[in-house]
């Protein structure tokens, strides 16, 4: 996968990696309980910024360290701490640099076009894409259920109205983690929502593990579930990426080869789903979607 520098991200070595980030449950990320657990003046800072109106609106991530982007373990790339403000207005981040904290992204409900998440073992990364400006933090993945709900809240104000589905596409055979995850909060917003997917099976080397996508259509989103086949080797199939579209926005949807490709916002996300279960997405929800054969 692609690991992007952020303009608040340094390259350092292993010590000075050690001296920022805290060790055990303290590096955790975690939703506070009082404004004395939030950093700096983020509280303040995110209301303004986008409405967020407590705590109870913010996920605090503790500076943290990853690997570097040319591999090994001898050079990491620290990250402040940072926190997630949610609201009326959006979203926003709010990061601890040194050298100027302060909010420093800021997407309007109108401006996202879709909400990504990748999930492999304990690591997990959340980007959100918008029409000119991106969202982007990595996190320890212990804490997912704790960000959960914000981002549930988040999609509910992004995808508009609702719009109508197809039937629903017999899906028989699929392991037991899709079946459930066609009925879970990853696919829908709330618990009485209509679904109609495509799933099927993901291409892999002969030699790998079988890895499964499902393409959730329901009446505000198109919801894109994945195993992690980006993660070969590094965690196997314990994960799980989605990509939640809202369908008001989607200019287009096309099978390109190996890719579905969804236009959204002026934005061409690109879906490595193989050839057969992307056209087999465009044919089942031609008549519900903006699709090109």
């Amino acid at each position: 996968m692609l690991d992007l520098l952020e303009p608040w991200e340094e390259e350092v070595d292993e010590q000075a990696a050690r001296v920022q980030v805290l060790t055990g449950i303290r590096g955790f990320p975690y939703r506070p309980r009082r404004a004395e657990d939030v950093p700096g003046d983020a509280l303040a800072a995110l209301g303004q910024a986008v409405g967020a109106r407590g705590v109870e609106d913010l996920f605090v991530v503790p500076a943290q360290a990853r690997p570097g982007r040319l591999g090994g373990g001898r050079r990491q790339i620290l990250t402040p701490a940072s926190v997630l403000g949610f609201g009326s207005g959006g979203v926003a981040m709010w990061v601890g640099a040194p050298a100027l904290p302060g909010v420093r992204v800021v997407l309007r409900p109108e401006q996202v076009a879709a909400i990504e998440t990748e999930h492999i073992l304990l690591y997990a990364r959340l980007t959100i894409l918008a029409t000119d400006a991106r969202l982007n933090i990595h996190y320890n993945a212990v804490a997912d259920r704790e960000l959960r709900p914000l981002l549930l809240s988040l999609r509910r104000c992004v995808a508009g109205t609702a719009l109508d589905l197809p039937a629903p596409v017999p899906n028989a055979g699929l392991p037991y983690k899709w079946r459930r995850l066609l009925t879970s909060g990853a696919a829908c917003l709330d618990d009485d929502d209509t679904v109609a997917a495509v799933a099927g099976a993901l291409p892999v080397p002969r030699w790998g593990e079988a890895a499964y996508a499902a393409v959730v259509l329901t009446s505000r989103e198109l919801v894109v579930l994945a195993d992690p086949v980006h993660a070969e080797g590094a965690g196997g199939r314990h994960g799980v990426d989605t990509h939640c579209i809202p369908r008001a926005r989607i200019e287009q949807v096309r099978a390109d080869g190996p890719l579905l490709r969804v236009r959204v916002c002026g934005a061409d996300l690109q879906l490595p789903l193989g050839g057969e279960l992307s056209a087999r997405v465009v044919q089942a929800f031609a008549r519900h979607l903006p699709t090109a054969q």
